[in-house]
């Protein structure tokens, strides 16, 4: 509704842009036109909250630099535990996890691991 030349935001105005945007022309009952109104209006509001809502729940944007690898004690130290637990832990526990081949060094992407830990920690 912003951004419209010569209105003061009441109500009627508000109600006219919106039936006009849905070719709604011309209504006979007053009635029907309170409720029409009335329930145009609450929608409005309802996506507004919603929009908000998802504007502070928008997943960041992804760092733009380079992708820190942790090794096990770096993990270990991140969760505090023993580098021997993080070891014997199941491949899939901690995510961001990665391996070259069988037997090269195991590594976690950082950031996968710190959002992990607070996703944890939050529920």
């Amino acid at each position: 509704m912003s951004g419209v030349e010569g209105e003061n935001g009441s109500r009627p105005a508000r109600l006219a842009l919106i039936l006009n945007r849905f070719r709604v022309e011309r209504l006979d009952d007053p009635a029907w036109l309170e409720g029409l109104q009335d329930a145009a209006l609450a929608f409005l509001g309802r996506l507004s909250i919603q929009q908000k809502f998802l504007r502070q729940v928008r997943p960041s944007s992804p760092a733009s630099g380079p992708v820190e690898w942790i090794d096990a004690k770096g993990v270990a130290a991140l969760m505090h535990r023993s580098e021997s637990t993080i070891r014997h832990l199941p491949p899939d526990a901690i995510p961001g996890r990665r391996q070259q081949a069988k037997g090269c060094k195991v590594l976690w992407n950082k950031q996968i691991v710190m959002n992990w830990l607070a996703e944890c920690s939050s529920g």
